[in-house]
């Protein structure tokens, strides 16, 4: 196979893959049922904490405190 021949076969077939492809990848990004998973991903900037984290601490470690922050009220019933 020479270059013109690849470069036939590319002309012709290559533009009816390339095609393809994008017909594809558009019909799967509006298909139905996409739009929460679009409406999650577009919260996750919104859910990120408000600081970043210190060098030595974890975002486990992050999580943890804000689900101890929202536990509700402490040993003694009051509110935290």
């Amino acid at each position: 196979m020479n270059y013109h021949d690849f470069r036939a076969f590319a002309d012709t077939w290559g533009l009816v893959l390339l095609a393809l492809l994008f017909v594809i990848l558009i019909v799967w990004l509006f298909r139905r049922g996409a739009t929460k998973e679009y409406e999650r991903a577009a919260r996750i900037p919104m859910d990120a904490p408000e600081s970043p984290a210190a060098p030595d601490q974890s975002i486990n470690d992050i999580k943890a405190a804000g689900a101890a922050d929202d536990a509700g009220p402490d040993e003694k019933g009051k509110p935290s």
